[in-house]
């Protein structure tokens, strides 16, 4: 691995979750969402996940809608082909 970011000439053991800095055990900054090199980009990232979260949650509600479209398509075609088949006997 490279050098640490901040201290130079000291080996890097881990990078930033966030911008991929190298980082020596010192400089890391270890909180519950990964390991960072500062509180700006341990912020960043918690305000990145969040976002990514919110957008995932309405990204599978708007799934939900079609298929629940789909479904009632296919419940109609089986209706009409069972009126159709009931029909011709």
């Amino acid at each position: 691995m490279a050098e640490c970011f901040f201290h130079t000439g000291r080996p890097a053991v881990t990078r930033c979750k966030q911008c991929g800095r190298p980082l020596c055990s010192e400089c890391r900054i270890i909180n519950t969402d990964g390991i960072f090199c500062s509180e700006e980009c341990a912020e960043r990232f918690s305000v990145f996940a969040r976002r990514a979260e919110e957008l995932e949650v309405k990204r599978s509600k708007s799934r939900s809608v079609p298929g629940a479209i789909k479904f009632i398509i296919f419940l109609i075609i089986l209706l009409v082909i069972y009126l159709i088949v009931r029909r011709s006997l």
